[in-house]
């Protein structure tokens, strides 16, 4: 990745891929800085640093696979995308589905270098006026972490003096609590806010992680950043070991014989309840007390008090921009509504909430009849009782919506296959074969 000019600063665009573009000594030339990147797994970082910016993506060496790319634009809407294509790649229906779906335009090579710097220049200008139509975005800090309650600024607070050192972090809490928003904002305030922050999806990491042939490693990314294990007590035993040993030796093996010196700071996450460590097999607890020199704890949305309506008038503010909508504010009954829900998705639950809201309702106010939310009964029920009537109702809502395949449910609510069967499991929802397909 090489960063020519400030972050951040005016004129500028984030480059992905592609090698000697003839089309960039021109750019620069006329005075715009071009960040370049060539691995998607630092790209996120750079992306949370840039804030909303121009991105080109080219497409014509085949550099990324397709389906890690569509994953990257789509979580990043703040970006204005551009591609650049082969005329002969446009006959691939995934990457004509790429650049419909997410670019606002594409060029074909050779890349016409004034065409490109004027539409560059007016995308550049949208997002000059996107600030100044909708200052509002600016104001609320990142999201997740925005709001007025003890707990949130207690939370904030640590953040900011955790950040300063370089000791492992362990981050808990529920399932969409925002535990990755967390750990963002402790790289973003740290002195290694302009290295890269690479998170690892723990669940899924395979053997050879550590030592890829060919190419380089999580570890090779991570140096001199910070390397996030993302609900690391899933981790495989052997990957639970190869982390051990990196953390207590500081040093990792390349597969040419030489030594990497490792300098990472670590930061872990996980929705477990650690209260009881005897449930923790050995690995896991020994691994547990590595990570967690310091621990930090993000509250559940329902003990967040009135924060949940300011961390929803910003989502609105947000989607309505996003999706083009007419949608401005919420009504005092919508608002009731939203603070006695109890929230077993937490902040993940109410982006989903907000987001078919601002899509599905054509007024300016949103209505409490407009929430799709269950409604608080007369009788009197434990906390315990709300809380999972609530996950059974979420649980069953997004299995119809998603016509019974739970892969797609359980992407829908943003979490691993193993939980959703564990969920379902629990309230015994598991579909009878013939009723829902697994997809």
């Amino acid at each position: 990745m090489d960063k020519r000019n400030k972050i951040g600063a005016a004129n500028s665009i984030v480059v992905f891929g592609g090698v000697n573009q003839k089309w960039l000594p021109s750019m620069e030339a006329a005075g715009w800085s071009c960040h370049r990147c060539y691995d998607l797994r630092a790209a996120e970082s750079l992306l949370l640093e840039m804030g909303p910016c121009v991105g080109v993506v080219d497409l014509s060496n085949d550099d990324f696979s397709l389906h890690s790319l569509a994953a990257l634009v789509n979580r990043n809407k703040q970006v204005r995308w551009i591609a650049i294509v082969r005329d002969e790649q446009l006959n691939n229906e995934a990457i004509s589905q790429l650049i419909v779906n997410f670019c606002l335009d594409y060029f074909s090579t050779p890349v016409p270098c004034e065409r490109l710097k004027q539409t560059i220049g007016h995308q550049s200008g949208m997002l000059a006026l996107e600030r100044q139509v909708w200052p509002q975005l600016g104001q609320f800090g990142q999201q997740g972490l925005q709001g007025n309650t003890p707990v949130m600024k207690k939370l904030r607070d640590q953040v900011k003096r955790v950040a300063l050192s370089d000791v492992p972090v362990l981050i808990s809490g529920e399932i969409g609590t925002g535990k990755l928003v967390v750990a963002e904002a402790l790289h973003q305030a740290s002195v290694r806010a302009k290295k890269p922050l690479v998170r690892v999806n723990c669940e899924n990491l395979q053997a050879g992680w550590i030592n890829e042939v060919g190419q380089n490693s999580y570890l090779d990314y991570a140096n001199n950043g910070v390397l996030v294990l993302n609900e690391f007590t899933l981790l495989a035993d052997d990957r639970k070991k190869e982390v051990l040993k990196i953390l207590s030796d500081g040093v990792y093996y390349h597969p040419d014989g030489s030594i990497l010196t490792l300098d990472i700071r670590f930061i872990a996450t996980s929705s477990h309840n650690f209260e009881d460590l005897s449930e923790l097999d050995t690995l896991t607890r020994d691994l547990y007390f590595r990570l967690n020199v310091v621990s930090l704890t993000v509250p559940a949305l329902r003990e967040r008090g009135g924060d949940i309506v300011l961390l929803a008038e910003f989502l609105l503010l947000k989607y309505a921009r996003q999706y083009n909508s007419v949608v401005k504010t919420f009504s005092e009954q919508a608002k009731a509504m939203l603070l006695q829900y109890q929230w077993p998705g937490n902040v993940r639950e109410l982006i989903s909430q907000i987001k078919r809201s601002v899509l599905l309702v054509e007024t300016k106010c949103i209505e409490a009849e407009h929430l799709d939310i269950p409604r608080v009964t007369e009788d009197k029920q434990s906390l315990k009782k709300i809380r999972e009537e609530s996950e059974r109702t979420a649980l069953l809502t997004v299995l119809e919506n998603n016509k019974g395949q739970i892969s797609a449910a359980a992407r829908e609510l943003g979490v691993s296959r193993a939980t959703m069967y564990r969920l379902l499991n629990k309230h015994d929802l598991i579909p009878p074969p013939r009723c829902f397909r697994q997809g």
